[in-house]
């Protein structure tokens, strides 16, 4: 019965179709996150399942035994029980259909679809399934139901109807919880034992020229199943046709080499060259599928497809999660798979991927397609691998089960424990979460008793870890191996193999440099005294290096506003200077503040002493020696307030350039003449490049500009009033760092 129409009579005529159409709307499908309308994706009419009603007790004698054989030919374990969730009914008229789409697996338990074709006649709209390679198509009967089911992860699609009406009602296949774990194939599984005992035996074999991981046996054997699973529809339990028949033998295997096994879910990526000649495609397409609201067939999901050649896998990563133990219990550790570890029947390029992105040919790249696949894995590692397996994909657990050794005093077991770290520990450290992890290594390396292990587990850390609560770590790894062993380590977490910004650096001496230097140097030891001296020496050092960087790198238009980023850490250094009892480094310090102010612009050290006055105490400031700072620039400034304002018939830019090439001599001697505003100069294309470079980095007040006639072309350069506002706007900045410091001077 059909609300709206009545009762339903077979074979349905065509009068009667066309009334199911009247209290029928259009059916949407799912995009992603959406549920779209769209006929040129899908075109039908759709009747909710609320409009329906069946003979229960009348339907179910014909169903049921269907079911059954339904859940045999779907190859699911050995008594399952299958049920059918009646979703709603479709309408398909002349012309209209359903392109290919894949249904979405809308409840845990849901693993299938069951479309019951109702007798009608018409010709056309045939349902064609395709997965794995392998497709079948299957049309109707006017006098008798058909019924098709499939996995929801297969691809499938309903051709244009070309007469009549197919009428269909959509279930949803809805595996029941009592089914039981697939039994093992009858053939014996020796083989597989063998070949899983010598997989784990051998040297990992690299997938392609350019991967050399593949050094030592693989850690684990992750098999790839061929059908998907949703997260909590991911059990033992469900498992689909061949991947139940699989994983069982699998189990077994398991049990005889003593592994330990699980389920996960598994995101592939992969890379491909590829050849898409055939609609040539220049820009890139994407498909995708999601998740489906209820108005949708079965939770169907379309969008645009193409399926260019593939020609050579580039590169392909595999990620695990969501891993569910042979025990039931779900696991929370995500971990990326090497290739040495992967095994599988079918490769993912021949699935459907879940979403694909193509790129064309551009100027520097080949024809790529990127292909995203939702796959499931079977997990199994020999137990006593258990430890590397976790520790590689958390390394802070991995670092906790050597604290818990210590802890109970076992050392020589911690210390075993934390060798079987040291092959994979930089990788793994590299890619977790710091802050955490950082602290407990320090704590642990200090109790290892064991420099080599120590600093292995300490090098793939930075200097701009270390925190301020870091500094009591420090000095207990300082009383465990010494002031060398502590001086290698600092220089190799400052090193710039560890690729820390310099932003960083400057942040860490801001927040951590005192507090270090003076934790180290509160007590009696002369190592720690030594230690801080060294260390804030280091900082000094990196100081006037990372100086000398700036003046021979940054664009002269942006040097001042870098060096003013420094003047924080050098206050911290002479702040620590004291704590460490350094003057003749306090001593350097005050003499770089002082040096000519050619070599420093003067906001720099005035910006120092402005920071001095604003973040420090009185007392504390005034025992800095900043004195000759503030004196040696109340002069400089009253010094240029002196010189005569610039005169109206003044061009001369006094600007001085880095380079000495005869291009730049020559502008220079320019930019110098009072008497020239405008300068025309021949020159090739890539000399007046040179020319148009200097000037933007110099932000020099000059415009510059192409005559394209004659050969060479002539560059026009004329000096703009931006040169007669510059120089009257730093006066009046002057003329206020001048009040400030006549102000201050009994501040320092």
């Amino acid at each position: 019965m059909v609300k709206g129409v009545g009762r339903i009579r077979f074979p349905i005529t065509a009068n009667a179709a066309r009334r199911l159409c009247a209290v029928a709307r259009p059916a949407r499908y799912g995009f992603k996150e959406d549920t779209r309308l769209d006929p040129r994706v899908r075109d039908t009419w759709e009747i909710a399942k609320s409009r329906i009603s069946i003979d229960r007790a009348r339907w179910i004698n014909t169903l049921a035994p269907q079911l059954d054989r339904i859940c045999r030919g779907l190859g699911l374990p050995r008594g399952s029980e299958l049920k059918a969730h009646l979703h709603n009914m479709l309408v398909y008229e002349p012309g209209q259909f359903f392109a290919p789409h894949q249904d979405s697996e809308k409840k845990d338990d849901m693993i299938g679809t069951l479309v019951v074709s109702l007798p009608s006649r018409f010709t056309g709209g045939a349902v064609s399934i395709e997965h794995h390679g392998a497709k079948l198509r299957f049309g109707g009967s006017d006098k008798s139901l058909t019924f098709i089911a499939f996995y929801a992860d297969c691809q499938h699609a309903v051709d244009p109807v070309k007469q009549g009406y197919r009428i269909v009602l959509t279930y949803n296949l809805v595996l029941e919880h009592n089914a039981a774990v697939a039994e093992a194939p009858t053939a014996a599984i020796n083989g597989l034992t063998d070949a899983v005992r010598e997989f784990f035996a051998s040297p990992g074999q690299a997938r392609w020229s350019s991967d050399f991981r593949g050094v030592s046996p693989p850690d684990r054997l992750v098999y790839l199943l061929d059908h998907e699973y949703t997260q909590r529809g991911l059990q033992w339990n469900r498992l689909k046709n061949a991947d139940a028949q699989r994983a069982t033998a699998l189990r077994d295997v398991a049990r005889q080499l003593d592994c330990e096994i699980f389920l996960a879910l598994a995101d592939v990526h992969e890379t491909w060259s590829c050849e898409d000649d055939y609609l040539g495609y220049s820009d890139f397409g994407r498909r995708y599928y999601g998740d489906d609201e209820d108005e949708v067939e079965g939770g169907e999901s379309s969008g645009e497809s193409f399926n260019p050649e593939l020609t050579e896998l580039i590169d392909s990563d595999v990620e695990l999660r969501h891993w569910l133990g042979a025990d039931g219990r779900w696991e929370t550790v995500a971990a990326r798979v090497d290739a040495s570890e992967l095994c599988y029947t079918r490769p993912s390029a021949d699935l459907e991927p879940f979403e694909s992105e193509h790129e064309g040919y551009t100027g520097n790249a080949g024809n790529t397609v990127e292909h995203w696949y939702h796959r499931a894995a079977v997990v199994l590692w020999p137990r006593e691998r258990t430890f590397i397996i976790r520790a590689k994909a958390s390394p802070r657990w991995g670092i906790g089960e050597v604290a818990k050794k210590l802890r109970a005093r076992n050392p020589a077991a911690a210390i075993a424990m934390a060798r079987r770290l040291v092959p994979f520990w930089g990788n793994a450290a590299r890619r977790t979460e710091k802050p955490s992890l950082f602290d407990a290594t320090l704590k642990v390396a200090a109790m290892l008793d064991d420099p080599i292990v120590a600093a292995t587990l300490l090098q793939p850390f930075t200097l701009g870890e270390l925190k301020p609560k870091a500094a009591l770590r420090l000095a207990e790894l300082l009383d465990s191996y010494g002031v060398d062993w502590c001086r290698t380590l600092l220089q190799t977490w400052a090193s710039e193999e560890n690729h820390e910004p310099p932003q960083t650096r400057i942040a860490w001496m801001d927040s951590t440099l005192p507090i270090l230097c003076r934790s180290l140097c509160a007590g009696d030891s002369s190592a720690a005294r030594e230690l801080a001296g060294w260390i804030l020496s280091e900082q000094w050092a990196w100081l006037i290096e990372r100086s000398r960087w700036i003046g021979h790198h940054v664009p002269a238009k942006d040097f001042t506003r870098e060096m003013v980023g420094l003047c924080k850490p050098i206050l911290r250094v002479i702040e620590s200077s004291r704590a460490t009892q350094q003057p003749d480094l306090s001593a350097r310090v005050i003499a770089f503040l002082t040096a000519d102010a050619a070599e420093l612009p003067v906001q720099v050290p005035i910006d120092l002493l402005r920071k001095a006055k604003a973040d420090y105490a009185p007392t504390t400031r005034k025992t800095w020696g900043l004195r000759p700072v503030h004196a040696h620039y109340l002069q400089v400034v009253t010094a240029r307030l002196d010189e005569p304002a610039r005169a109206l018939t003044d061009w001369a830019i006094r600007t001085s350039l880095r380079c000495s090439c005869g291009l730049c001599e020559t502008l220079t001697q320019f930019l110098r003449a009072s008497d020239k505003v405008r300068y025309e100069w021949k020159l090739a294309k890539d000399r007046r490049a040179h020319v148009h470079r200097i000037i933007d980095a110099y932000d020099l007040p000059i415009t510059h500009m192409t005559r394209r006639t004659g050969s060479p072309f002539t560059l026009v350069l004329e000096k703009t009033a931006a040169l007669f506002e510059r120089d009257a706007a730093e006066r009046i900045s002057l003329q206020h760092e001048m009040q400030w410091l006549k102000k201050t001077t009994a501040d320092f």
